[in-house]
């Protein structure tokens, strides 16, 4: 699995980590092949303007993109809820808003590196 992310995150490197722990909860690690792409927008892309998260994709790729006008934890939140539409596109099961949403909180709860926060 391959793991891209691009924009301007306000701690990279814990971004980092914490989409690592989504893919590992998820049980995303074990595919061989793979990419998931986060990008980091200040606009959404046309069309989507009022949207804080978009995931599209497929078996062998999810593109996620994260609205930067939310706040930085509102901005987890919606990855951790991202994530969860990549793993459905991933493992080609409907793409569910119930599911997504149903999680979010948890996901983010057990998968965020609160040992890394100072």
């Amino acid at each position: 699995m391959i793991l891209e992310i691009t924009g301007q995150p306000k701690n990279k490197k814990l971004v980092e980590i914490y989409a690592e722990n989504l893919i590992r909860k998820l049980n995303l690690h074990r595919r061989k092949t793979g990419t998931i792409s986060i990008n980091f927008r200040k606009k959404m892309p046309k069309g989507f303007g009022d949207s804080l998260g978009l995931c599209e994709g497929d078996r062998k790729e999810s593109l996620i993109d994260i609205a930067q006008k939310q706040t930085f934890y509102e901005q987890m939140i919606t990855l951790a809820h991202e994530m969860v539409h990549a793993k459905q596109f991933m493992k080609g099961e409907y793409p569910s808003e119930i599911e997504a949403k149903s999680l979010e909180y948890d996901l983010f709860g057990r998968c965020y590196p609160w040992e890394r926060v100072k």
